[in-house]
């Protein structure tokens, strides 16, 4: 499998590898990730020239500034090198995102490599804020090595971004249900509009959403929104799993992206952030 985050060249900004078309989630596992990388892999944050994951047709588009607003809470993550997609959620100090935006496949928190930062564009222009990863508010801080409904994360910005309304929690997700996915790509913000195929529960009753959205290197940490006037969070994006990543493909069990389901465990991290205590000391939901 494999997630998408991308890796920044000299110059540019932060990231891991990169995806194609409709992209599908993407998880990196070190030397288990090239193995799998043909059948599943993490998305890196990246540009045109990255890999991206196509299930069905390509259906992302640019951002219409009429609904830019809504969709203004949604910024980029720069992390150690690292780019992938957080969004302010909750509270405006708060940013949710997926775990392995912030720790490598070695476990180690990417804020050892170099500063951590949250770029955004609020109603004065564009902003950059620090943020710090907290081992305390993730899913897990080895994602490369866990399930993929278990990478997510939530982290605390240095100060509160005005101006910007922030993502509420939505309700459960199930099968069918129609999803907007918006990220940063080659510098725009653009749109998809897709849907949850399959909700796989794990005997701990987290939950993984497989979609057939567009994944892309860079798109990691992406929010799964519901459609309409008021998006609400319903679960972030991993990565994607495929035998041919870099041909599109209608969805199966072999072509596919896929993100992590908002549980009970990451509401109570977001919660935890938001009133400034210790996060979850449970990773099951």
């Amino acid at each position: 499998m494999s997630k998408h985050t991308h890796s920044i060249a000299k110059g540019e900004g932060a990231g891991r590898p990169k995806a194609p078309h409709r992209p599908m989630g993407h998880r990196a596992f070190g030397l288990l990730g090239a193995v799998l990388v043909p059948f599943a892999q993490p998305m890196v944050p990246g540009h045109a020239s990255e890999r991206r994951v196509v299930v069905g047709h390509d259906g992302r588009v640019p951002l219409e500034a009429a609904v830019a607003a809504r969709y203004a809470a949604t910024g980029e993550i720069r992390c150690g090198g690292v780019r992938g997609i957080g969004q302010i959620t909750g509270g405006g100090d708060v940013v949710t995102s997926a775990a392995h935006v912030f720790y490598d496949e070695f476990g180690r928190s990417r804020a050892l490599q170099g500063a951590c930062v949250f770029v955004v564009d609020g109603p004065g222009g564009r902003e950059e804020v620090p943020l710090a990863p907290d081992a305390r508010l993730c899913g897990s801080t080895s994602p490369y090595g866990a399930a993929g409904r278990h990478d997510w994360a939530v982290a605390r910005l240095a100060h509160p971004i005005r101006g910007i309304r922030a993502y509420e929690i939505g309700g459960k997700v199930k099968a069918g249900d129609a999803i907007t996915v918006v990220a940063w790509e080659g510098g725009r913000k653009t749109v998809d509009a897709c849907r949850v195929r399959e909700v796989v529960v794990g005997d701990n009753g987290a939950r993984e959403i497989r979609t057939d959205c567009t994944g892309f290197d860079g798109m990691s940490g992406a929010a799964y929104l519901t459609p309409g006037r008021d998006p609400r969070v319903i679960g972030v994006h991993v990565g994607f799993r495929s035998i041919d990543p870099d041909r599109p493909a209608i969805f199966s069990d072999r072509h596919y992206t896929f993100g992590t389901a908002v549980g009970t465990v990451f509401r109570r991290a977001l919660a935890a952030a938001e009133s400034k205590t210790d996060g979850p000391t449970t990773s099951s939901e």
